[in-house]
Parts: C-alpha cells; sequence; structure tokens
C-alpha cells in the first residue's frame, strides 16, 4: 500500500486550496466581464459610425453647401465680387455661373489648378462636370465621387439653381469640392488603431481608395448597401459576422442624412475581447502564483529547512568559482538563516561592484589598491614605453554620421586596440575622446609595444575590409624614458596616471603620425635595434612644442614580425 506522507498530503491540501476558490471565482468574472465588453465594444463600434457619419454632414454643411449659398445668395443680390473670392470657399476648388444661354463665368482655386497643370491637365476640361443637373433642382450634392489619380485628389460635384433665376433669366452655379481635409480626417481616426474603418458608396465600392475596391465580398458592407438600396429609415446597425477568410469580426454602419454612403466601423473579434484574454492570462497568473505560495507553506509547516542551507552553500560556490551574478533568492525567513543569507548578498553585490569598477581604471591604478594600503598622492619615477593611438579623421566622421553610428565605430575601434594592448604585455592608462593611452613595462617594453602596434594597424585594416563605410585610419606614436607613475588629483577624487616629458613627447609623435602609420622617437628606436628585428625607417626631423632642437623620428614598417 503507497504510503502518503505528511509533506504530499500538505502539498495536495495547498493545490486544492488555491485551485478551486479562484477557479470558481476566476469562471465567473470573465463571464460576467464578457458580456460588459461585448456591450461596451458594440457601443463604441456604433457610436464611431455615428459620429463619423455627423462630420460627413458637417462638412456638407460647414465646408460644402453653406459657404455656396452665401456666394449664391451675394451673386444674386448683385454681388459679383463673391464668384471671385473662391479661395475662402471652404473646401470649393472650381465654380461655373451659367445664366441663360450666355457664357458661363468659370473660376478655378488657383493652388488646385496649378497642381492640375503640373499633372499635364488642363484645369477647365479637367474639373467640369460630366452632366448637369436642371437648373430648378434643389440645392444638390452628386453622391458620386470621381477620383483624380494624377493629383490623388477626390471630388464631388454640388449644384445650386438660382430660384426665379437672374435679371428673369433661369441660372445655377455649379461648383467641385475637394474632399482631402475629410480623407485626412477619416484616414487619422483614432479607430484606426486598433479597428478598420471604411467609407463606401451605394454600389459598395471604397472611398478613398484608389483601386475603388469592391467591398461586396464583406457581409456587413452588403447589409449596408442593402438599407442604402431601400427607402425607409438607415438606423444604426451592430452585428458580428465572418469575414471571407474565416476570422470572426465585430462591425456596424451608420449613413450621413446628406449623401448615399454608408460608414463602416469593424474589429475583429480577438481585438475587441482582448480584454478578456488578458483576464485569462491574469487569472491564470494568480492562480500559479496561489499554488506556489501554497507549496512554499506547505514545505515551510512541514519543517524542511535544508533546502535554504542548500541554497547558500551553492551560491557559495558560485562565487567560489567567480559567477558574481548570482544571488541568494530563496531564503525569506526572518532568522539566522535569512541573516546569513541577506548577508551573503550583501557581499556578492559589493564584490560585483568592486569588479565592475575595475573595467573603468587601468591595471596599475589596481595594483596600486591591492597593497590593502591607502593611496596616498603623489608619483614614482619609472622608465617605460608609452603608446598614443589616435584616430585619424575622426572630427569629420562624427559629423557626417548619427552619434549612435559615432559610439558603435569608437566602441568597436577601441575595444580591439584595448585588447591588443593587453595581449602584448601593456596597460590602458587612459581613453581620451578618440585616443588610447598604454604604457609598457619591462625588459621587452619597447619590443611589446611596437608589436602591439604593428597588430594595430593590421587589425583596423581587417575592420576597414568588414566595415568599408567607416573607412577609419590609426596614427600611433611610441617613445621611451623616464616619467611619473602616480596618483593625482583630490584627496576625495584621485586618478592614477602618468606625467612627463616623455609623455608629452609621445603625444607629439603620435599627432605627428599619418594615417596607419607609427612613429618611434630615437630612444625607442635605439632600444629596437639591439632587442629585435625590426624594420625602421629613419624621417625628416620635425619640430615639437617643448623642445628647441629638432627631434629625430622613426617609422615602424608595417608587416614587421609579432
Amino acid at each position: 500500500m503507497t504510503k502518503i506522507t505528511l509533506r504530499k498530503k500538505l502539498l495536495l491540501f495547498a493545490i486544492l486550496l488555491a485551485l478551486i476558490p479562484l477557479g470558481i471565482a476566476g469562471r465567473t468574472m470573465i463571464t460576467i466581464s464578457q458580456d460588459e465588453l461585448r456591450s461596451a465594444a458594440n457601443d463604441e463600434i456604433s457610436i464611431t459610425a455615428e459620429q463619423f457619419a455627423q462630420t460627413i454632414d458637417e462638412f456638407r454643411s460647414d465646408a460644402w453647401i453653406g459657404p455656396l449659398e452665401l456666394v449664391r445668395n451675394a451673386i444674386a443680390n448683385g454681388e459679383m465680387v463673391g464668384l471671385s473670392a473662391i479661395e475662402d470657399i471652404g473646401d470649393v476648388v472650381w465654380l461655373r455661373l451659367s445664366v441663360g444661354d450666355a457664357e458661363p463665368v468659370v473660376v478655378a482655386r488657383e493652388e488646385f489648378a496649378d497642381r492640375l497643370r503640373a499633372a499635364g491637365l488642363d484645369p477647365v476640361t479637367t474639373l467640369a462636370p460630366e452632366a448637369a443637373n436642371p437648373s430648378d433642382a434643389g440645392t444638390t450634392i452628386d453622391d458620386r465621387v470621381e477620383y483624380l489619380a494624377a493629383v490623388d485628389a477626390w471630388l464631388l460635384t454640388a449644384n445650386l439653381p438660382f430660384p426665379g433665376g437672374l435679371g428673369g433669366q433661369p441660372a445655377r452655379m455649379e461648383a467641385r469640392i475637394d474632399l482631402e481635409r475629410l480623407r485626412e480626417r477619416f484616414a487619422l481616426h483614432s479607430f484606426n488603431k486598433n479597428g478598420t474603418l471604411l467609407l463606401v458608396d451605394a454600389g459598395g465600392q471604397q472611398i478613398f481608395d484608389a483601386q475603388r475596391k469592391d467591398l461586396g465580398d464583406l457581409e456587413i458592407v452588403r447589409r449596408a448597401t442593402s438599407v442604402l438600396a431601400n427607402e425607409g429609415a438607415r438606423a444604426i446597425h451592430v452585428a458580428p459576422y465572418v469575414r471571407p477568410s474565416g476570422e470572426g469580426m465585430l462591425g456596424g454602419y451608420a449613413f450621413p442624412q446628406s449623401l448615399d454612403w454608408a460608414v463602416v466601423a469593424e474589429r475583429t473579434e480577438e481585438n475587441a475581447y482582448l480584454a478578456v484574454a488578458e483576464m485569462r492570462q491574469e487569472l491564470l497568473l494568480w492562480v500559479s502564483i496561489g499554488l506556489v505560495l501554497a507549496i512554499g507553506g506547505a514545505i515551510v509547516y512541514s519543517g524542511q529547512i535544508s533546502r535554504p542551507i542548500v541554497e547558500i552553500g551553492r551560491i557559495a560556490h558560485e562565487v567560489g568559482q567567480g559567477n558574481l551574478r548570482v544571488e541568494v533568492g530563496r531564503v525569506r525567513t526572518r532568522d539566522e538563516v535569512g541573516d546569513l543569507a541577506r548577508r551573503i548578498n550583501e557581499m556578492i553585490r559589493g564584490l560585483r561592484e568592486r569588479f565592475e569598477l575595475q573595467k573603468f581604471v587601468s591595471s596599475s591604478t589596481v595594483d596600486a589598491v591591492r597593497g590593502g594600503e591607502t593611496v596616498e598622492r603623489g608619483g614614482v619615477r619609472h622608465r617605460a614605453t608609452v603608446l598614443f593611438s589616435d584616430i585619424r579623421g575622426f572630427t569629420a566622421f562624427s559629423e557626417k554620421v548619427e552619434p549612435e553610428v559615432v559610439i558603435e565605430m569608437l566602441n568597436t575601434y577601441l575595444s580591439v586596440q584595448a585588447d591588443l594592448v593587453k595581449a602584448h604585455g601593456g596597460d590602458v592608462d587612459k581613453f581620451v575622446g578618440d585616443e588610447l593611452v598604454a604604457v609598457f613595462q619591462g625588459e621587452q617594453m619597447v619590443a611589446n609595444a611596437a608589436r602591439c602596434a604593428d597588430a594595430i594597424q593590421k587589425e583596423i585594416a581587417r575592420l576597414n575590409a568588414e566595415n568599408p563605410q567607416w573607412d577609419i585610419a590609426i596614427g600611433i606614436g611610441i617613445n621611451t624614458g623616464d616619467m611619473i607613475m602616480g596618483a593625482m588629483g583630490s584627496a576625495d577624487r584621485m586618478d592614477y596616471t602618468i606625467l612627463g616629458d616623455t609623455v608629452n613627447l609621445g603625444a607629439r609623435l603620435c599627432s605627428a603620425a599619418g594615417r596607419h602609420k607609427t612613429i618611434l622617437s630615437e630612444s625607442s628606436a635605439e632600444d629596437l635595434r639591439t632587442t629585435s628585428d625590426f624594420d625602421l625607417l629613419e624621417l625628416e626631423p620635425i619640430e615639437v612644442k617643448g623642445k628647441t632642437d629638432p627631434i629625430r623620428i622613426y617609422e615602424l614598417a608595417t608587416g614587421n614580425p609579432t
């Protein structure tokens, strides 16, 4: 017979205690919320469609017919100047006044006419309507829209007769209306962020679509055009349906009072009920948390205290192996074990901070503080070799590219150089913008510096081949002599670095080095002649700041032995 231990019983009880209440409560909440969200989604869709239909009616009254009626009244009262003020007439881009058999007066908005001319179109013939309404018909706007692909413009035609005519003769005014402002309002509607807003005519063709797509295969569009085709009330309607692709949708439509158009708003059911899915995920998360807490409580009450001790031992072993990214994360007890875990975590954080700080100082700085005593300000004279490496044309490069590219390039090239300095026994003293300063010590310090310089030039050439768009060149200067090494600065903020005339001359040699060149001082060159077989080419002496006599310099030939 299988023995059920107390620990197993506690675990089973904890699981049931977590799952049953949370499951029942969650299911109830989801059912209620789903109904509420469905109602809210329906309301949002219907309100969106209705409001945009009202927007179209407002455009008709405020930007189309209203201004035209003011112009017509002005003309009827003998103010013919009203016709020439087309630049101020809402969205109207073309007007034609016809009186009896007289030649019509035609006026076009200059800016729109210029667009047509630039596209090779004649404004007069292009904007003229295909057919005119009888002069005694009421004020109307033709439901049919015309798309001018050459200028990407959508136009409507309005007809306004003059009641009683002008001067005893029948008269009417025709206008062409640019729908650009309405199209912009339509495209920028907030509903388009997580849904689709469509504008269709009575034939089911999509307005503001250059292809004039026929959307008759969409059930919601078929319903809307069916209402347009039948006389009677045009009510707002929202209903679920399935697209031909099989995707479940929730859509609705509304109609402007002034045009035989339909505004259709639709959204996928998945998007409309997204909050329900998120609620399910949230419920699953809390059920999981409750289950974990219940199981954890059962384990605690079962008297098992060995796990925290084992965890602490594991973390100590990881730290001993050099892994400072771990922490004791499972011990939450407020006792001696918990205190031990917190102290170990504090120790690990301290070690990790010290390890990270080492990346920002030179190896000589680290060596100076490893002695266990407080580092005092001051310096000591040492004979060493200093290497300066500077990127040529960095200022011009940084002015031509984005700052992010500059940082990427700089980090790439400086990182490669720093690795090579370390590989050749040197120490990176500092980075100054695009310049690297390194120090070499020991019997082979000059040879190591020369080998490092040669390796840097070769590696830069390789990087340039991989990144031709950067085309970076390095100039390197090497000098050997006595220099001061020590801590400089204030008592609270010091920098362990190198100073002296030898360092200054190294910087001057770097400035004198051309693209892909390495320049050595006479002292460095003399050392190389006795300790290695590098090829050196003596150059013309140069004058440098701080030196009375010209300085003899040498160029290190590329491809030297390493």
